[in-house]
């Protein structure tokens, strides 16, 4: 039974670096809101067929649920059919599931407003907790990330290290909820080490003080 076991979690691992792997499809592709009020399609601009598809321009247009169009804006998509449109139909938001530290890994597009996106590094994550797939680096916990709940205009997002990230999508400012653990494991390790260092310190002065005797 618990080979079993070990088999099935090592074939869903399996799965899930690869699906994390896999080359993007750049198609066009639809997102409804949660709620089912809008829905937003991400395609190309132009008709140059030509170009690869990351070098075409692709747009962001947001319906409500009749077809009436609301708003749009350019957007340069990673070429994964992801991202998430509030229940208002205000926001977008695409968050990369793979980490970098210097480029964007949250992006948000607003209606009547400039987009903003948030690079890696602003969610100081230690390296031990990014996993490494064969290509690249997960970041995001299983919870992923969501729009709160209610009248709050904040995008959640849960990243390995077990913490929770509250993003202000009309200010772009971020702020982790609570404590955030990184600290409090690097409290936990400094105390440890005091406490090592101050036992041996103790040991070493009685081994002294025996000898001078």
């Amino acid at each position: 039974m618990k080979k079993a076991f070990s088999i099935v979690f090592l074939l869903l691992f399996s799965i899930i670096n690869g699906n994390a792997d896999s080359p993007p499809s750049w198609t066009p592709y639809k997102v409804e809101s949660e709620n089912g009020e809008f829905f937003t399609w991400l395609r190309f601009v132009d008709s140059d067929a030509t170009k690869s598809p990351w070098e075409r321009k692709w747009t962001l247009i947001v319906y409500t649920k009749d077809s009436t169009e609301l708003w749009q804006q350019q957007i340069r998509p990673m070429g994964y059919p992801e991202g998430k449109l509030s229940n208002d139909g205000k926001y977008f938001s695409y968050v990369n599931y793979w980490y970098y530290s210097d480029s964007p890994v949250v992006e948000v597009y607003r209606r009547e407003k400039k987009p903003f996106a948030i690079t890696g590094d602003k969610f100081d994550i230690p390296t031990q907790y990014l996993q490494q797939t064969s290509s690249h680096r997960l970041w995001l916990a299983d919870k992923g990330y969501h729009y709160a709940n209610g009248a709050k205009q904040q995008l959640i997002i849960n990243t390995r290290d077990s913490n929770t990230w509250v993003v202000d999508l009309e200010t772009g400012d971020i702020k982790v909820e609570g404590m955030n653990m990184n600290y409090v494991y690097a409290f936990l390790a400094s105390s440890i080490i005091i406490t090592l260092l101050y036992i041996l310190f103790r040991k070493r002065s009685r081994i002294t003080s025996a000898n001078k005797t």
